[in-house]
């Protein structure tokens, strides 16, 4: 391309073996260069008469017809004029560090250049990058790996029915994770104005897509971070040492397994900046690292259940405890299996001495686990609920009994019989029952109830294991288990606890009855709600038919008043009569011989064949003349 607005100063192109070809203005035309020297020759018979051909780009030598050159970039000008008359050179300005043309609008560039819909949203993609690592002040390493993960995010698919912003926090979070930085996912909730849940579910999503394999955060990246903002002044390396240290301690006595690193990191540094004589508080740190209160103070008190907290703080940093505390789940199971086994033995003396006390806890928290669940409004409601749905389904299955036992011919003695079951038809403590749960014990000031497990079931002590639970497994991992082989298998004192696990039609029914009751509101409003959509198809059905037949009777209308007009039917008539009422009727000429057009037909009304056969009346003349 020359400079725009001035063409004469555009330079003729050149071809691959240097010499010059003659442009040609209008980008048509040819022009043939023959002056021996100044042009390009032909390498089949080295000819110079060489015509250019500048509006498809290529060169042809008239003496043996060789293509000379093809697709060769013409340096030919041609101008448009605009919408207000102005002139306009055709083409588009490309600078010397362009990397492509770019485009101007959707559409793309002012001339018709435009680039692909793959290279528009990569380009967006990689700006939006860039604009989220300015906020979190990332380098152009991560910006470069976080392109990438979005290139891939494209190619996949990942980002359709997305938004961009959270495929895009997910990529540079993803790049912050490989390159083990001190950014968290609520930085990028912050810096985006976006519920963290949702960035998480759509990096748990990508890295799903990816297969990535992404380590454990250590907790040990953010004590510098954080410990920036609990103005320790010249102390902060300090603290920063000895909660170093403690997250090292916490990862032997098995408190950081399974926890996430910010609580970590807030007890560390709360326990390091008291050791250090800082007065901080519970607050301080969760307004820093954004978590609960309660998960910190959670923390703390694990720790405190260790040996290392009876330390001091240079004991602390001088001496390596070499033995392990146990997890704190397993400790607290271990307590739990220890106050139902003094409840099942009587043992009122361990129960009420404080041995089994919960050691996280202080005072009266300590001994609430005596105590019995106290009955709330909210716990009477769900049983007064649970009896009134129960005493109507059992109605109802009482009252289908006795229509069935009526139809197989039954006496009127059926519901009484019936009434006489041990087990009642519909019963929402079925299950609850084939888990007994051992009697309490009762001392002097309260009665301790036998404790339960996570599962809301009564905890099974070791020795109450049946030789199969205490076995070892005998099924190796890569075979596929056959349901139906292993559920007859299953041993009889078992079957109970595999029925338990799979409900029948009257549980399901149960279950139905109760998710009913309780979203009663709800189910009025979807059933109200999907009420009204029906109406309103049936009116825009109802309305469709009504035009339909609105259009038909119209044309039926029109169909019958232009019979009547006419006094003739299109349909009735034959094909000489039809043109003769159209010619009639819209009066083409008074030049035309009507008397002659009908001449052109037979007396059925169809075209006459004798008068276009020429062969026909050819051989009819030769006849006559033999004759």
């Amino acid at each position: 391309n020359g400079e725009e607005g001035n063409p004469d100063s555009i330079t003729p192109g050149s071809t691959a073996g240097g010499e010059e070809v003659v442009g040609t203005v209008g980008g048509g035309g040819r022009k043939t260069k023959s002056e021996s020297g100044s042009g390009p020759r032909c390498p089949n018979c080295n000819s110079t008469n060489i015509e250019s051909l500048g509006a498809v780009g290529s060169s042809v030598c008239t003496d043996c017809g060789t293509i000379v050159e093809e697709n060769t970039i013409v340096s030919s000008v041609e101008f448009v004029e605009g919408a207000g008359g102005a002139s306009a050179m055709v083409g588009q300005y490309v600078g010397m560090n362009s990397r492509g043309l770019g485009g101007r609008g959707r559409g793309g560039g002012q001339y018709g250049f435009s680039r692909a819909s793959r290279e528009n949203t990569l380009a967006n993609g990689r700006r939006r990058i860039q604009e989220v690592a300015g906020m979190m002040r990332l380098g152009n390493h991560y910006v470069d790996s976080a392109h990438r993960l979005f290139t891939v995010a494209v190619e996949r698919g990942f980002t359709q029915g997305r938004k961009r912003a959270h495929v895009v926090a997910a990529c540079l979070y993803t790049s912050c994770r490989q390159e083990k930085s001190q950014h968290m996912l609520i930085d990028f909730s912050d810096a985006l104005q976006v519920n963290v849940y949702t960035l998480g579910t759509c990096f748990l999503k990508f890295r799903r897509l990816l297969g990535l394999k992404l380590e454990i955060i250590d907790p040990a990246l953010y004590i510098y971070r954080f410990a920036a903002h609990l103005s320790l002044d010249e102390k902060a390396n300090e603290v920063s040492m000895t909660a170093l240290r403690l997250v090292s301690r916490m990862k032997r006595d098995w408190i950081v397994a399974g926890r996430r690193p910010a609580g970590i990191c807030a007890a560390a540094l709360l326990i390091a900046s008291r050791a250090h004589g800082f007065e901080r508080h519970h607050h301080d740190v969760t307004k820093v690292l954004k978590i609960c209160g309660l998960t910190v103070m959670t923390r703390v008190k694990e720790f405190e259940a260790t040996p290392s907290a009876n330390l001091t703080l240079n004991e602390f940093h001088s001496t390596n405890l070499a033995a392990e505390a146990d997890p704190p789940v397993f400790t607290q199971n271990r307590i739990r299996e220890a106050r139902a086994k003094a409840v099942a033995e009587r043992n009122t003396d361990l129960l009420t001495s404080g041995a089994l006390d919960n050691p996280n806890l202080k005072g009266k928290w300590a001994t609430r686990w005596r105590a019995g669940k106290k009955v709330t409004m909210k716990d009477q409601q769900m049983t007064d609920m649970y009896s009134q749905l129960e005493t109507e389904l059992t109605e109802s299955a009482l009252e289908s009994q006795m229509i069935e036992a009526a139809e197989k011919g039954g006496d009127g003695d059926s519901p009484i019989k019936l009434g006489k079951k041990t087990e009642p038809a519909v019963s929402f403590t079925r299950a609850e029952q084939t888990h007994h749960r051992p009697l309490g014990i009762s001392t002097l000031h309260v009665e301790i109830a036998y404790p339960l497990g996570n599962n809301h079931r009564p905890i099974v002590l070791p020795n109450q294991a049946t030789a199969e639970e205490l076995a070892a497994p005998t099924q190796k991992v890569e075979e596929a288990l056959n349901f139906e082989e292993w559920k007859a298998a299953v041993p009889t004192d078992a079957a109970d606890e595999v029925d338990f696990l799979f409900r029948s039609d009257e549980e399901v029914r149960e279950r139905e009855a109760v998710f009913n009751a309780q979203n009663k509101d709800y189910i009025e409003r979807q059933g109200q709600k999907e009420h009204e959509r029906i109406m309103a198809e049936a009116a825009s059905r109802a309305k469709e038919e009504d035009e339909l037949a609105q259009e038909e009777g119209r044309r039926r209308y029109l169909k019958t008043s232009r019979k009547r007009k006419d006094g003739w039917d299109p349909n009735e008539l034959t094909t000489e009569e039809a043109l003769l009422e159209v010619v009639k009727s819209r009066k083409i000429s008074r030049k035309i011989n009507y008397d002659a057009m009908s001449a052109l037909f037979d007396d059925t009304g169809d075209f006459s064949t004798d008068l276009l056969s020429d062969k026909e009346r050819k051989k009819e003349e030769d006849d006559i003349g033999e004759v």
